[in-house]
C-alpha cells in the first residue's frame, strides 16, 4: 500500500509519504481491536477508540458436518486452514497447509474449499476435512491454531478464542494485520502469500510446541473479552450524533 500511494503522489508531483493505515475521521474513528493489538504510538489521534471485535453470527440454517464429533472428541490437535475472503486462491495457502501437514498428528480442516479440484493436489491426506463454509463461532473453540491469509475479521475470531495464529497474507490490509500478529506475539508471520510446505511445517510446529504464542492469544482474549463491540460502537455514535463535536 505504501509503495502503490508513493508511486501515485509522485506522478502528482508530490513529495512520498508512507501508508499507516486509514486517515481517520476527525469526529470519531471505530477500531474494531484492541491496543494490544497495535503498534504502541505517541500519534493515536484522540477520536480514536479501540471498541472490540465485530463476530458474526452462526448461523441459524447451518448443520454441523459429519466429522464434528471429532472435533468435540479432541484426541489430536484441530488445526483451521482458511483462504479467507478476498485472496481466495486455495493453492497459495490451503495446498501447501495439506501437504505440509499431511503426516501429522492433527485434525486438519480446510474451510473455503468448493471442491477438490481448486486445491490442485493429488489426493486430500486421510487427516484432512475439507468443507465449504464452517461457522467460526461454532469451530474456533475447538481449535487450537489458526492458518490465515490475515484476514482482519478472521484473525480477531480466532484471538477471541484465544487460539494463536500463522499468517501469510501479502494482498489487500493483510501485510499489516500479519505483521501486527507476530508483533504481538500471538502468532508467526510467514511475510508471504505463497508460502511452500516446510514454511509452514516449522511454523506450525513452533506455535503448538511453543507455549509463550497461546499465552499471548489468551491475553489478548481477556482483553477482547472487555469489550462489547456493537453496544460501544452505538454508543459512541449516539455521542457523536447529539454532541456534532469529536468524540475523544
Amino acid at each position: 500500500m505504501s509503495k502503490a500511494l508513493t508511486r501515485q503522489r509522485v506522478s502528482l508531483g508530490l513529495p512520498p509519504m508512507k501508508f499507516d493505515g486509514p486517515f481517520p475521521s476527525p469526529y470519531l474513528y471505530l477500531e474494531p481491536s484492541v491496543p494490544s493489538f497495535e503498534y504502541p504510538r505517541t500519534d493515536m489521534p484522540p477520536q480514536v477508540h479501540f471498541i472490540g471485535a465485530m463476530l458474526p453470527e452462526t448461523p441459524t440454517d447451518f448443520e454441523l458436518p459429519s466429522w464434528w464429533d471429532e472435533v468435540i472428541e479432541k484426541t489430536r490437535p484441530v488445526v483451521l486452514v482458511t483462504q479467507g475472503t478476498a485472496a481466495t486462491d486455495a493453492k497459495h495457502l490451503i495446498s501447501p497447509t495439506l501437504t505440509a501437514l499431511a503426516e501429522e498428528n492433527v485434525l486438519l480442516i480446510a474451510a473455503g474449499v468448493k471442491d477438490e479440484e481448486s486445491i490442485g493436489i493429488e489426493s486430500v491426506p486421510d487427516n484432512a476435512r475439507l468443507e465449504a463454509f464452517v461457522p467460526f463461532k461454532a469451530l474456533l473453540p475447538h481449535v487450537d491454531l489458526y492458518i490465515t491469509n490475515g484476514g482482519f475479521g478472521g484473525v480477531h475470531h480466532a484471538l477471541a478464542n484465544g487460539v494463536p495464529i500463522v499468517c501469510g497474507g501479502t494482498t489487500e490490509d493483510k501485510p499489516e494485520i500479519c505483521n501486527r500478529v507476530a508483533f504481538s506475539g500471538v502468532g508467526i508471520n510467514l511475510k508471504t502469500n505463497k508460502p511452500t510446505p516446510e514454511q509452514i511445517h516449522k511454523a506450525v510446529k513452533r506455535v503448538l510446541t511453543e507455549p509463550d504464542f497461546r499465552q499471548r492469544a489468551r491475553q489478548l482474549q481477556a482483553e477482547l473479552a472487555q469489550h462489547d463491540a456493537p453496544a460501544e460502537a452505538a454508543a459512541l455514535l449516539e455521542r457523536l450524533a447529539h454532541t456534532q463535536r469529536p468524540v475523544a
